[in-house]
């Protein structure tokens, strides 16, 4: 009975001290190692794997994926991290791996990059799964109609189309005097006189709601003659 007790009391004190030994461990100072598998359900590329690899934070630290799809990271000390999956043939989604420096655990979740604070857990080891192939071109554009029309040419030749259509509409609405002027200016532009008016004058006059013509000026005896009548 003694001996069975002796027994007990020695393992409980191993016990002891090895919760003790693991309690004083820095796990600040370890390295760990990332493990993972990558997939690629499309079966028209076989041998995938010998040209992808697994990229932690760009390139600081990198991995080789084997022929069934398994990798191995390994010296990682605790932080976080940023692991993709580099492939020329296929498009992996990437994912964030935290390392805690005060209990060694990993932790994985999706990488956000328009809502960094967002955790989405995901599973650990790693599970990397292609979402499609990759497509290094872009598809030529094809002809529509709706492409036509909004190209600048074909704009800038519609635009006096829809003018001219507007400005009967708008001319029925105006004073006769007011008509009666742009008649006078749209003949003279098409009958291409020298004496075209500016385009403050033709503001000024638009804007204004008169056509009242510049007086002409008078001569000096005029105005003297003038004066001398009054008197």
């Amino acid at each position: 009975m003694a001996h069975v007790n002796v027994n007990v009391i020695a393992f409980l004190l191993m016990l002891y001290v090895n919760v003790s030994v693991q309690d004083e461990v820095d796990y600040s100072t370890l390295l760990y190692k990332l493990e993972g598998k990558v997939q690629v359900t499309d079966s028209s590329i076989s041998d995938w794997a010998p040209h992808a690899k697994v990229i932690v934070d760009g390139g600081r630290f990198f991995g080789f994926i084997k022929q069934d799809g398994t990798f191995v990271v390994n010296n990682v000390p605790p932080g976080s991290y940023l692991v993709e999956v580099s492939s020329p043939n296929f498009v992996f989604e990437p994912a964030r791996v935290d390392i805690s420096s005060k209990t060694g655990k990993m932790r994985a979740r999706k990488s956000d990059v328009l809502r960094p604070s967002a955790v989405t857990a995901l599973p650990y080891p790693l599970k990397f799964k292609a979402n499609t192939q990759a497509n290094f071109f872009t598809k030529r554009e094809e002809w529509s109609i709706a492409s036509t029309l909004m190209s600048p040419m074909v704009l800038m030749m519609l635009a006096p189309m829809a003018l001219m259509m507007i400005m009967p509409m708008m001319m029925k609405n105006m004073d006769p005097e007011s008509q009666k002027e742009m008649e006078d200016k749209m003949s003279m532009l098409q009958g291409g006189g020298n004496s075209l008016p500016s385009m403050e004058e033709w503001l000024t006059n638009m804007l204004g709601g008169g056509s009242s013509k510049a007086q002409p000026k008078k001569s000096k005896k005029e105005i003297t003659k003038k004066n001398r009548d009054r008197r």
